[in-house]
């Protein structure tokens, strides 16, 4: 009896050790169903983390002193990608949530480092600041974007149904675009960070 009682405990703790470490950085919706929450949060996260490697990356592109022209030239690209990125994002915020996006929370990457870039910094010694900070910015949106996969994949697998024996999932345009979305950050960020790392060198 008493070994049943502590099979079933192991068991559960397992159970709930493997949802927390399958949803990450979304743990708080991890068993959430409303498309709109799933949605909204990746957007919360996701927007305000682009605005920031923005806001740093015109810092750089904007510094005529920086010698490396690679880095000014990535920066710009940072900032064109991204900006492009955040209005599809906010226009999928008002196309399937209704409203305008409005910053409503506080996401760690505003915690780090990269904020805080010394502003007196200027020329190659910004730009080498600036590689250092982005490889790990860039990271976490790798990890935010990774983490929403697989949250979606877990939503859709419970989702699935057979109907005369096809398999049948309730995908909404609001999760496939967000989906789709954090596919392509994903993509794109690993191999910046590969370049970054290789200039870091």
């Amino acid at each position: 009896m008493i070994i049943t009682i502590i099979l079933f405990v192991l068991i559960a703790l397992a159970v709930v050790l493997t949802r927390n470490m399958s949803t990450g950085t979304f743990k708080d919706v991890a068993d959430e169903t409303n498309t709109a929450v799933l949605v909204k949060s990746f957007l919360d996260k996701m927007i305000p983390h682009h605005e920031m490697a923005i806001d740093e990356s015109l810092k750089v592109m904007n510094d005529k002193d920086i010698t490396e022209s690679n880095v000014r030239i990535f920066a710009a690209n940072i900032a064109d990608t991204q900006s492009f990125e955040i209005e599809r994002m906010k226009t999928l915020y008002m196309e399937y949530l209704g409203s305008e996006y409005i910053p409503t929370v506080i996401i760690e990457a505003k915690k780090m480092d990269m904020e805080e870039m010394p502003a007196d910094l200027k020329g190659d010694e910004l730009a080498k600041d600036y590689t250092k900070r982005m490889i790990a910015h860039h990271e976490e949106a790798v990890t935010i974007a990774k983490d929403y996969v697989k949250l979606i994949d877990k939503v859709r697998k419970e989702s699935e149904k057979s109907e005369n024996g096809l398999t049948v999932s309730n995908n909404h345009p609001a999760i496939d675009l967000s989906y789709e979305i954090a596919q392509e950050i994903i993509v794109t960020q690993e191999k910046e960070i590969e370049q970054l790392k290789a200039w870091d060198n």
